[in-house]
């Protein structure tokens, strides 16, 4: 009976160890499906929809190759030269493995990625654990395209060993700017970076070690979808949910976009009315290096951590505050304390004033957005709202008006041509061109003016799509002159978004994720696509970004510039000196000394910029960082400026909010900004000099 007993234990034993052998070889096929069901009809869509296809051959498999261990090693900290080696056999059979729907390339990167990963956490381990010697003469480079991967592991070790000390190097430098660190040894400060790098190291392994397979090959999609054009884009559906979010605008946290560049993670828009904006110390361009919570005393290095974990931590209860330590572009290190609220959906609405230059009244319209809510046209749209700002100018007879598009991301396309019809009597405003080439001309088929008085645009490298829609019709009319600096961002191209789940009848294999694709092209009624080149200002004004790889232009597999055959259009012709404003303005402003000092600090910026290496010597480092302090302090000369306007709000304005302080507390706060704006000045000049001919 014994006997007996123990071979039925066996059965069962070996009838579970199948069941479960049985149920995993299950879920693998149902993973491997899934994986299948995603890629193919990604490339369903891109071969068939996308503007401009590419061929997936050899040299589309280079790119992938490249493209994607960049992206999952970006600072060259992990795999070893022998690793790129062995992998390079796949180099040219990456278009083979997609079109037949294997994934051997991305299974060997994944599973050797692990591996030197947890070998770089056991490197560190042993690095934090023996003494630092910060008086030795090094460096670390912080530009992966100027270093090869480490050829053996003592050189990986050394990599880490740059690393641990600039962490270290950074966290005593911001102990010693606090006044209460006053009294610390150097011993002292150097035991707390320690302590912190250990700490935040930690914490990034942790983090590094949470993402898994699915994550990677999301990574390996979207890196897939990215060499067509980097707005073409896939997104797991998690992802997709933050995405809504973000562009909802209906979540507490900061108000800006982040992005990653490498192991970096920039800030790439602030979103008008969002705390952000509102405190005005975090910039675009800024590289978020530390985050700390209000009841953490220390902050968490977040370089290298992947971009949903890190708005995880920076989104918050409204009313808490979140403290960023940030890199600016003038190479300064500080720590931003911002209270987290939700944004305010007043702030993204149009807004004017009324501004006084030498007795001229001049109408000042700010546009953060083209909005309208298709899903409820009773809400307020950007095209009724500018209605309404002109309106209210017009009954105050200001002699023209400023449309301030800086910043301005874009939105609303048939917004756009509605508000550009405010200004030419009609005619084209837009040209549009698909996938099959055909040219499709958006035009304003409204015969009145709602304004005819001179109108200057104000605009910057951050005014995209929509923004440059606009500029580009009133400068093409000549009915506008722009102003701001060298271009707009130049993104001169439509895209939508599918939900893969819906396109296959693959249910059962759960949420596959979405893609968003590009479709269409705009282009001027001259002819010129808006793509990369943007919109060039007629009277060019240098600000920070002015040498700064930014915009369309400096994304990897940006569509081309092309052009199209010219729209019929007449440029309006009843302004008797545009051309002469223009050129008196531009000699005039060369000359400026406001304007000499933004330039010399925008050159300033591109050199820090292109210089990304540091020393890792105490001294020097410390050198360094004072040089980086001294010039950031520079730019407190420019908040002393201030333009010689008048600025009012307009009386109607304050008489519908006179028992609202708030309302009176933020237009306050927005017009003594608007009082240190040189640009504003220029724009105030070009609207007083233009003269309209008497019909």
């Amino acid at each position: 009976m014994k006997r007996n007993y123990k071979i039925i234990l066996a059965v069962l034993a070996v009838s579970a160890g199948l069941i479960s052998f049985i149920r995993y070889e299950h879920q693998k096929k149902q993973h491997y499906k899934r994986d299948q069901t995603i890629l193919s009809s990604m490339l369903y869509i891109l071969e068939n929809y996308h503007y401009k296809p590419k061929e997936i051959d050899d040299t589309f498999s280079e790119k992938l190759f490249d493209e994607y261990l960049k992206k999952i090693d970006p600072t060259k900290r992990y795999f070893l030269k022998e690793d790129i080696d062995s992998l390079s056999v796949y180099k040219t059979d990456l278009d083979n493995q997609i079109l037949e729907m294997r994934f051997d390339f991305f299974n060997d990167v994944f599973n050797l990625l692990l591996m030197r990963q947890k070998e770089a956490e056991n490197i560190f381990k042993e690095i934090i654990d023996n003494p630092i010697d910060l008086n030795v003469r090094d460096s670390i480079t912080f530009d992966a395209d100027k270093i090869d991967f480490p050829k053996t592991v003592e050189e990986k070790k050394k990599r880490w060993e740059q690393y641990v000390k600039y962490s270290v190097l950074t966290d005593i430098f911001q102990e010693r700017k606090s006044d209460k660190n006053q009294d610390k040894s150097e011993e002292e400060l150097m035991q707390h970076g320690i302590d912190v790098t250990q700490k935040n190291f930690k914490n990034f392994f942790e983090n590094l070690f949470d993402l898994n397979r699915n994550d990677y090959l999301a990574l390996y999609f979207s890196t897939i979808s990215e060499l067509f054009d980097p707005h073409t884009v896939y997104f797991k559906p998690l992802d997709k949910e933050r995405f809504d979010t973000d562009m909802s605008g209906s979540f507490e946290g900061i108000g800006a976009r982040l992005q990653k560049e490498g192991a970096y993670t920039k800030i790439v828009e602030l979103i008008p009315g969002g705390p952000a904006w509102k405190d005005g110390k975090l910039e675009v361009g800024d590289i978020i290096l530390k985050v700390r919570q209000e009841d953490e005393e220390e902050p968490l290095d977040v370089v290298g951590m992947r971009l949903d974990k890190i708005v995880q931590k920076i989104r918050g209860k409204k009313g808490t505050t979140v403290y960023l330590t940030v890199k600016k572009l003038s190479g300064e290190i500080v720590e931003i304390p911002i209270v987290r609220d939700k944004v305010i959906l007043e702030e993204t609405f149009a807004k004017s004033l009324i501004l006084e230059d030498q007795g001229v009244k001049i109408g000042y319209i700010y546009l953060p957005k083209f909005y309208h809510n298709f899903d409820n046209n009773k809400d307020r749209n950007s095209a009724s709202d500018m209605k309404k700002e002109l309106r209210k100018l017009e009954k105050h007879h200001t002699q023209g008006v400023i449309i301030d598009l800086r910043n301005n991301g874009g939105g609303s396309l048939a917004d756009v041509i509605d508000i550009a019809g405010y200004f030419i009597r009609k005619g084209p405003v837009v040209q549009v061109r698909g996938r099959s080439g055909k040219v499709k001309v958006y035009k304003d088929f409204d015969t009145d003016f709602q304004y005819d008085k001179p109108v200057v645009i104000l605009v910057n490298e951050l005014s995209a799509s929509a923004s440059e829609i606009l500029a580009a019709a009133l400068q093409d009319y000549k009915r506008a002159v722009i102003i701001g600096g060298n271009q707009t961002y130049g993104k001169g191209t439509v895209q939508k978004f599918v939900d893969l789940s819906q396109i296959t009848n693959a249910s059962h294999l759960g949420p596959l994720g979405s893609l968003k694709w590009t479709t269409q092209k705009f282009y001027r009624i001259s002819g010129g696509s808006t793509q990369k080149r943007g919109v060039a200002s007629d009277i060019n004004l240098p600000d920070r970004y002015k040498y700064l790889k930014f915009g369309e232009k400096d994304l990897e597999n940006a569509l081309e510039y092309d052009t199209v055959s010219p729209a019929r259009y007449s440029p309006w012709d009843r302004y008797e000196n545009y051309d002469e404003v223009i050129t008196y303005l531009k000699r005039k402003t060369d000359t400026m000394s406001v304007f000499v000092f933004l330039d010399s600090l925008a050159r300033y910026y591109q050199v820090n910029s292109e210089n990304q290496t540091y020393p890792l010597r105490a001294e020097a480092f410390y050198k360094l960082m004072k040089q980086n302090q001294e010039q950031a302090d520079r730019l407190d000369s420019l908040t002393q400026y201030k333009n010689r306007l008048k600025i009012n709000l307009i009386p109607e304005d304050s008489l519908a909010h006179q028992a609202d302080t708030l309302f009176f507390s933020k237009r306050k706060k927005w017009i003594e900004n608007l009082q240190k704006d040189p640009y504003l000045e220029q724009a105030a000049e070009a609207v007083r000099l233009l003269k309209i001919k008497k019909s």
